[in-house]
């Protein structure tokens, strides 16, 4: 017995000596029995403290009786503090009611609190007049077989999208916020009141990784959790294209839908990971940059070696037909074929710029790659018929030397119809014909000349066109008259 009372005397020491005063708490109800509609209170109360956080929660048939409570003002000399909340008993059975939750001391050591109380719920009582005489007869009503659904109508969180889609099969989502998001908002929508839901509400994040539980509580007491992961991105990633500022799109859940065939893959901008496409048979890498509007384009990304050129951003427009796509590029110069001129010309609501021979003509020359064969250089487009297609350059090549051809033919024939006119007029005039004459002769020649070459000219262009005819059949949409 000394040595017993030595072991708390020299612990009051160790404890005076250390001017520690160690935290306590416990949780107590007004009523450990109560009938089916009644309500009670449960109290939460702990001294020695400098700051605490708790929750009072319940489970079994009960309403209400949830709450949460932070105050780092405790009052008293010795930092006590309760915290009450009322009950309502639903059903018979028993209530579990829990303390959870955690207080600093003084010393502001922290250290966590735990406690729990049941409360049994009854039927209530009837009483019946008997001549005067009064009688209790206890009514036993056979007890409704409690629910054990956890599922819910509605779970997310406000102002964001959750992924996946909410579905009551799914345990576990997740969602990524702007960097200066600083506080969310956790809502559900119950598919029972006899349910009951913790971990909902405004939260406080950080930048990086924040995960949350919210636990369903069904009337029976069966419990499903819900995890959900919230990511505060970091620092937006601002670039400038052409004198306007963009924002790297990180996340692939944020890019444009793309039916071209491609492949995941990941980039490191500013010590940042990023989420990109690559479109393996022409090499192209494809971000997506969002403007001050929120929309959302993609950019073909190019870097250098060493870092010796900055990062360059090229828009990317495709021109899609059917089942045809085109990544659609300038028309070089060079590539520009003879007799075509410029036009804006809108495809399938978008505005290009095009080659035509004229205003009016149904095809357009477009120059671009075809990201499926990697082929690049020039593609015909038909208006009437909706459909794009390789511009075939021996054919053109081909139409080109005949119309030469023919045009060198012409140069060939004029000159030697001059030759015959000098030739004749020199002649007539050594036989001492007189002016009016050669004059007369030179103009029935030339006549004669005109007629022949005039004839010679529709064969030619009747050649032209039989030749054309021809080549076109070979093509199955035809091809432009040149």
């Amino acid at each position: 017995m000394k040595k017993l009372k030595y072991l708390v005397f020299t612990m009051a020491l160790f404890a005076l000596a250390n001017n520690k005063v160690l935290a306590s708490g416990y949780i107590s109800t007004s009523s450990g029995k109560v009938t089916v509609g009644s309500t009670f209170s449960a109290t939460a109360s702990v001294s020695g403290v400098a700051s605490w956080s708790i929750r009072i929660s319940a489970s079994g048939p009960v309403s209400g009786c949830s709450g949460s409570f932070a105050d780092t003002t405790p009052s008293g000399n010795n930092g006590s503090k309760s915290y009450t909340v009322s009950c309502k008993a639903t059903g018979t059975g028993n209530i579990t009611v829990s303390l959870s939750g955690n207080a600093t001391d003084q010393n502001l050591n922290r250290q966590n609190l735990s406690g729990s109380r049941t409360v049994t719920v009854v039927e209530k009582s009837s009483s019946n007049n008997n001549g005067g005489g009064t009688s209790t007869n206890n009514v036993i009503k056979k007890e409704k077989t409690k629910s054990s659904s956890t599922k819910l109508e509605e779970f997310g969180v406000k102002g964001y999208k959750i992924t996946p889609e909410f579905n009551n099969d799914t345990n576990s989502y997740s969602l990524t916020v702007p960097y200066d998001t600083t506080k969310i908002t956790i809502y559900t929508s119950r598919s029972s009141d006899k349910q009951t839901v913790t971990g909902i509400g405004d939260k406080e994040v950080t930048i990086g990784e924040n995960k949350f539980n919210v636990v369903v509580t069904a009337e029976d007491g069966t419990r499903k959790t819900i995890s959900l992961n919230v990511n505060v991105d970091k620092k937006p990633i601002v670039v400038k294209v052409d004198g306007k500022e963009y924002s790297v799109v990180k996340n692939k859940d944020e890019l444009p839908e793309l039916k071209i065939e491609h492949s995941d893959m990941k980039l490191t901008l500013e010590e940042q990971e990023v989420d990109a496409y690559r479109l393996d048979k022409i090499g192209y890498i494809l971000i997506g940059l969002k403007d001050s509007e929120g929309k959302v384009d993609f950019y073909k990304f190019v870097s250098f070696k060493n870092d010796e050129k900055p990062m360059e951003y090229h828009l990317l427009k495709f021109l899609s037909v059917k089942d045809f796509n085109l990544i659609y590029l300038d028309f070089p110069k060079s590539k520009i074929p003879s007799g075509y001129k410029k036009y804006e010309e809108v495809i399938n609501d978008v505005k290009y710029v095009v080659y035509k021979l004229n205003s009016k003509s149904k095809y357009s020359l477009v120059y671009g790659v075809n990201p499926d064969t990697g082929k690049e250089g020039i593609y015909k487009y038909e208006s009437s018929e909706n459909t794009i297609q390789l511009y075939d350059k021996e054919e053109v090549k081909s139409k080109n030397e005949l119309i030469k051809k023919y045009q060198k033919f012409g140069l060939i024939l004029a000159g030697v119809i001059g030759l015959l006119i000098l030739i004749t007029t020199i002649s007539l005039t050594r036989r001492g014909k007189s002016v009016e004459d050669v004059e007369e002769l030179t103009k029935r020649d030339i006549r004669n000349i005109e007629k022949k070459t005039k004839a010679q000219e529709k064969k030619n262009q009747k050649e032209i066109k039989k030749k054309e005819k021809a080549e076109k059949k070979k093509l199955k949409k035809g091809e432009p008259d040149m």
